[in-house]
């Protein structure tokens, strides 16, 4: 056993710390853990241990503990080489067993007397598999904080959104200089990805709505078969990710030409859109930045019509805190990212949403996103 020990002390000296901002997420998450008298977290959520860690994989957990610098990563032979390689600075644990006996191992180790579950993602099986393993007074349901503390980007994040919008924003300008009648909104859905792609992506932030003409008037539309033909318009919500980190942006697009409703529907959500941006700054309550677009579409007499939320925050999830709608609690702060992205949807005509990535920051906002968004510029000529 004091072999052992003397090659663990070994192997902890010859890791490098932590990159500077992860060390700073982790310095957070353990002040809060002492607040709440919490020797340690589990994580169990894959995003949160990438936010923390720098590792990227399925079926692990990592454990912070509340007064170590060290992270511990229970995981399997898939991620054995591929841990140092994106974590070097983490201790990797790679079972051979059931997870949950690992975590009894350690947890008898490090000498704990309880540990934290996130109880946002922790599963009621995995809980009844700890509460067998350790025994249920060893384990505490916790409010971690992550995901408020996710919603405070800070500069790497920021610079990590920017150019995902930067890329997909290219990709669009190639996709458009393709449209033509006769393609489906599945051509299109997989010209953009690919495009995407090349272009350096991860992948996608989320699967590409594509919809044409009335289809349009759904929100969430699923590409299908629907084909461009000279006055179509089509709506386009696309997303990258970059280095795990989303953007997601909409435009509307006509061919040719934009139908007289459209080309009202369009208008009111720029104007709408424009109005929202403009009450962006840090300590406004995120309820009216979305009743400053809801009021100028309810003045159009399209409010029926925009049944959604204004927008939502990004990072490494496509939606995260926090969210823009008429129930939102709390005010804008520096370094959140959102979206904003009203829309107009009819029955039968079609729909219409714009939406671009919005950065707060201590005296106002920055649009992250800048493609072209007036009329004149939504009406492709191929």
């Amino acid at each position: 056993m004091a072999s052992t020990t003397k090659t663990d002390s070994r192997a902890r000296s010859r890791r490098p710390a932590a990159p500077a901002p992860l060390q700073r997420r982790v310095k957070t998450l353990q002040q809060r853990l002492e607040e709440a008298d919490c020797p340690a977290l589990l994580v169990v959520n894959p995003r949160d241990i990438r936010y923390l860690t720098g590792f990227i994989g399925d079926d692990s957990w990592a454990v912070v503990a509340a007064r170590s610098s060290q992270i511990y990563v229970l995981s399997d032979f898939r991620f054995q080489e591929q841990i140092p390689q994106q974590a070097p600075h983490v201790s990797p644990i790679i079972r051979k067993g059931p997870i949950e006996d690992e975590l009894v191992k350690l947890f008898k180790r490090l000498k704990l007397s309880r540990i934290g579950l996130q109880a946002s993602h922790t599963t009621i099986a995995q809980r009844k598999k700890l509460a067998k393993a350790l025994g249920a007074s060893k384990l505490k349901d916790l409010d971690d904080g992550i995901l408020e503390q996710r919603a405070i980007k800070d500069a790497d994040e920021i610079r990590l959104i920017r150019r995902a919008g930067a890329l997909q924003q290219e990709a669009l300008r190639q996709v458009s200089g393709q449209l033509h009648p006769g393609q489906t909104e599945f051509e299109i859905a997989a010209l953009l990805e690919f495009h995407i792609r090349r272009l350096g992506a991860d992948g996608v932030s989320f699967p590409s709505i594509v919809a044409v003409d009335a289809n349009a008037a759904l929100p969430h539309a699923i590409p299908g078969r629907a084909k461009l033909k000279s006055g179509s318009m089509v709506l386009i919500d696309w997303g990258a990710r970059l280095e795990g980190y989303c953007a997601d942006m909409t435009r509307v697009l006509a061919l040719d030409k934009m139908k007289p409703k459209v080309q009202e529907l369009y208008k009111v959500c720029l104007a709408a859109q424009e109005a929202a941006i403009a009450k962006v700054k840090p300590g406004v309550p995120m309820v009216e930045v979305d009743k400053a677009a809801r009021d100028v579409i309810a003045k159009a007499g399209y409010g029926d019509y925009f049944g959604h939320g204004l927008g939502h925050g990004l990072g490494l999830d496509v939606h995260e805190k926090p969210t823009l709608s008429p129930r939102s609690e709390g005010e804008l702060e520096p370094g959140h990212v959102v979206t904003i992205e009203p829309g107009i949807y009819l029955p039968g005509v079609g729909g219409v949403r714009i939406e671009d990535d919005v950065l707060v920051t201590p005296r106002g906002r920055q649009v992250l996103t800048d493609l072209p968004k007036d009329l004149e510029s939504a009406i492709i000529h191929p």
